[in-house]
């Protein structure tokens, strides 16, 4: 806003001064003027009207002192000294007689009239009369105050007249030209700067309003399209500003891309192909961070499936284990083309890929790209990457760097999967030696292990036991009068028989976390973990309260109908002297007993209660 200390009142003050000075300047010679011209013609008619009365006066003192009548001479001078305009009256005869009359001893009596005394030509003597000037001036003075009165009245009217006019005509649109000038702002465009009144008037105000106006219109104008300028001119800057971050933090990008690259290299060469899970798990984050990627994956492909085999970060819940890529078609036929797959948004997948929108849709993943790891004739793995939150913001140079390194993943994959190869006939060995040493330990017929991994796990119970200062149970299982019902209903069922009561043998042991064994013909042993070894006497009451509900129909059983079983067996504290084949005697033992004393009965030597 731009302000300015114009004082109208002192314009309109000054001009009303200089009227009211020029006014008064002409009453006062106005009236001065009237004074003297009063002054001048009350003189000249005092002069003349004493010169009258002196000369009617002087006939008659010039017969009273002709006469020699003194009284008459003096009553005629005392009647001319009455008049106001005479100060003094004198008659001087030549004889001697002088007779003075004062009226006013005024400083201003200094004007004579004086007038010869005669009588039939004879000089007798003379009048002297002076006049009071000062009566004539007043009488002058007096005349001309009205006129003052008149003139100066005249004056006031007329300034008053005048400063209403200079009011009306010039300090007031003044005023209101110098109120616009005071609140105009340059900023506002739409502002209204000189009022419209005085812009259409016709006279000087007019004009100057109407160049101010205009003024104003061509400064907006100016201010306007400086603003537009600087907007323009920071707008540019802002845009330069942009592109030189955006060009640094490109190249950052990549000088950070390439140290990236050339570590993962030099890492993948010194690197033993059985930690290179590990090693790729260490560059995720990295490589997370340089792609602006919430989640980073490796899966490796199983036919139609992609295992997972690390992922960042660990705490994500939208990473699967596995992958059925049975039915994602788009999937597989990019996987025929093994190049690059980049989904900045789900929404984009077109109605070939409705089961991959669907598939991420489920789990909430926004933005999705995938990188084959290849030989070159197919693929066999591919580097993931996802966002849930904002879509991907990717370029050629992402591309590039993903491709780079799914490259050197799939060299090393390479060279892992030849060593696998290698790894996996050894494993092949191995297994197949494995399964002849099962098959060796375990029993044809009910898939029970046999006497020897029996014995092996006995030994380490034994062991825990004294280590642990833990009691050891082993027990003995046979069949009553086994081969009666073979010679009954034939080897078949009694090879069913068999399988039957293995089955309640292992599902009522594995409660405890025990080993069950086939000791030949209708023989098994039981041994639990020292952990529960003081449940054997329940579980032998459990084993042997089940196989009589499985209801198996042996006539020849002289002590019942039904398949029963007998049950002996020990719990000890073991020491270093007890054996394997100590427990197992004393077990044999028990099971002795319970046959004697009419089979179907459980025996258990409990030495930890003896003790």
């Amino acid at each position: 806003m731009i302000k300015r200390d114009v004082n109208l009142r002192g314009l309109q003050a000054r001009v009303a001064f200089v009227v009211l000075a020029i006014s008064l300047l002409f009453a006062v010679g106005s009236t001065l003027t009237q004074m003297y011209i009063n002054y001048q013609r009350t003189l000249a008619t005092t002069t003349k009207l004493v010169e009258s009365r002196s000369h009617n006066s002087a006939r008659v003192i010039s017969h009273a002192l002709w006469v020699v009548d003194l009284e008459l001479v003096r009553r005629s001078v005392k009647g001319l000294s009455m008049i106001p305009t005479i100060c003094r009256v004198e008659v001087k005869g030549v004889d001697g007689t002088h007779i003075t009359e004062v009226n006013n001893t005024s400083e201003d009596c200094d004007a004579n009239h004086q007038s010869l005394l005669s009588v039939q030509g004879n000089n007798i003597g003379t009048l002297n009369i002076v006049l009071d000037r000062s009566a004539i001036k007043r009488d002058a003075f007096t005349g001309a105050v009205p006129v003052a009165v008149v003139h100066f009245t005249e004056t006031f009217i007329i300034t008053l007249l005048i400063l209403w006019v200079i009011h009306r005509l010039c300090s007031r649109p003044l005023q209101q030209l110098s109120n616009t000038l005071d609140y105009y702002q340059t900023d506002k465009a739409n502002q209204t700067s000189v009022p419209l009144s005085l812009i259409q008037r016709n006279d000087e105000i007019g004009k100057v309003s109407r160049s101010i106006n205009a003024m104003q219109s061509r400064i907006r104008d100016d201010f306007l399209q400086k603003r537009v300028t600087e907007r323009e001119l920071r707008q540019h800057q802002t845009l330069l500003k942009e592109q030189v971050e955006q060009r640094t933090k490109a190249l950052n990008w990549q000088s950070n891309a390439s140290s990236l690259l050339a570590d993962i290299s030099i890492q993948f060469l010194r690197a033993d192909s059985q930690y290179i899970t590990e090693d790729v798990e260490k560059i995720f984050p990295d490589m997370a961070s340089l792609l602006g990627v919430e989640a980073i994956g490796w899966y490796a492909f199983d036919a139609f499936r992609a295992e997972r085999r690390c992922y960042w970060p660990q705490e994500i819940d939208f990473a699967p284990q596995t992958v059925d890529l049975s039915d994602m078609h788009m999937i597989k036929r990019w996987l025929a083309d093994t190049d690059a797959l980049v989904v900045p948004h789900v929404g984009q997948l077109g109605d070939n890929a409705i089961n991959e929108r669907s598939w991420l849709r489920q789990r909430h993943i926004l933005s999705f790209a995938a990188f084959p790891l290849t030989d070159g004739r197919k693929s066999f793995g591919m580097i993931t990457v996802a966002n849930r939150r904002l879509p991907f913001i990717w370029d050629n140079n992402k591309t590039l760097l993903l491709k780079r390194f799914a490259t050197a993943i799939s060299e090393v994959m390479i060279r892992e999967r030849n060593h696998y190869a290698m790894e996996e006939l050894q494993e092949e060995l191995i297994v197949a030696n494995e399964k002849l040493k099962v098959q060796a330990e375990t029993d044809d017929l009910t898939r029970l292990s046999n006497r020897r991994p029996f014995k092996r796990e006995l030994k380490n119970h034994i062991q825990h036991g004294i280590a642990s200062r833990l009691p050891v149970a082993v027990m003995m299982i046979d069949v009553d009068h086994f081969k009666a019902y073979n010679d009954e209903y034939g080897h078949l069922k009694g090879d069913d028989v068999l399988t039957q009561i293995a089955r309640v043998l292992l599902t009522q042991t594995e409660r405890f976390h025990g080993s069950v064994a086939r000791f030949g013909g209708e023989e098994f042993a039981i041994t639990l973990s020292t952990r529960y070894a003081s449940k054997l006497t329940q579980l032998a009451e459990t084993i042997r309260a089940e196989i009589a509900k499985l209801d198996i129909e042996h006539k020849k059983n002289p002590d019942g109908d039904k398949i029963t079983v007998s049950i002996g067996g020990i719990i000890t504290l073991p020491t270093r002297e007890t054996t394997d084949s100590y427990l197992l005697e004393m077990a044999d033992q028990r099971l002795y007993q319970a046959k004697e004393e009419g089979r179907d009965r459980t025996k258990i030597l409990d030495q930890t209660r003896e003790k």
